[in-house]
């Protein structure tokens, strides 16, 4: 599942304004599959299965929290929610084997996710986030966590993005040294050219190999040559609160 944002007048020109500054960036960015080394310290990214397919991507924030794009667990048919029973996280895959796997027991979403309208802007990315519960702890010797942090100022800060492209390799993608170049209403565009199946896929600020990883937002959606990525912090708290209450409306098994 993705979300490719259509680029209005204002949209455009808010992006041109600014492309003398990350054209050079975006040049620089490196993409390559996870060496055997770095996806020991990767672990914590996830394929998300919906239905026992390959969906998107998730991020592991705790033993039982994992943290995705929302628009990735609604059945893009009939725009409901895919029953938490039809999803799984396989964590630190690769071609040969895994770190974890956990069914999805329950998830959150945020009030303003409107998963039946068209994106027609980047404010109405700003709600896709969903909160996964798991099924069980994962221990750390299976995965460490991400440490959710706040996008630091001023904006422009380099950030890494791994995770799972659709139709490719098993194992997982990283893309290095993208650039964030603005911000609209929590959605931040960063210069990375991201395909599909990298809807909530980590966004981490680039730091040496012995640091912690720190995750400052979930990719959202794509556009011509950059993508647009929702922040977590603020939203962290209020999805904890909502993963107690009732999921809502399902349409049971996602439509094939």
């Amino acid at each position: 599942m993705e979300k490719r944002v259509p680029f209005g007048l204002a949209v455009a020109a808010a992006v041109l304004s600014v492309v003398g500054s990350w054209s050079a960036a975006a040049r620089d960015t490196q993409r390559h599959l996870l060496s055997p080394d770095e996806a020991q310290r990767w672990r914590a990214v996830g394929s998300l299965r919906v239905a026992g397919q390959p969906s998107c991507t998730a991020a592991l924030i705790s033993d039982v929290e994992a943290i995705t794009a929302a628009h990735c667990v609604v059945d893009r048919a009939s725009g409901l929610r895919v029953d938490p029973e039809y999803l799984a996280l396989v964590l630190g895959q690769r071609a040969d084997g895994f770190a974890a796997v956990r069914k999805v027991v329950a998830v959150a979403f945020l009030p303003g996710f409107l998963s039946t309208e068209p994106v027609t802007g980047l404010a109405e990315l700003s709600s896709d986030l969903a909160l996964l519960r798991l099924s069980g702890s994962v221990s750390a010797q299976e995965a460490t966590p991400f440490e959710v942090a706040d996008w630091p100022e001023p904006i422009d800060a380099m950030v890494d993005i791994v995770g799972y492209e659709r139709g490719g390799s098993k194992t997982a993608t990283i893309r290095q040294g993208c650039l964030s170049i603005d911000t609209w209403d929590g959605v931040t565009t960063v210069t990375c050219d991201l395909i599909t199946g990298l809807s909530g896929s980590p966004v981490v600020l680039s730091q040496s190999p012995d640091s912690p990883l720190r995750l400052v937002a979930s990719v959202s959606a794509r556009g011509i040559g950059v993508g647009y990525v929702v922040t977590i912090a603020p939203h962290l708290a209020e999805l904890r609160a909502l993963i107690t209450k009732p999921y809502g409306a399902h349409g049971g098994a996602p439509r094939q």
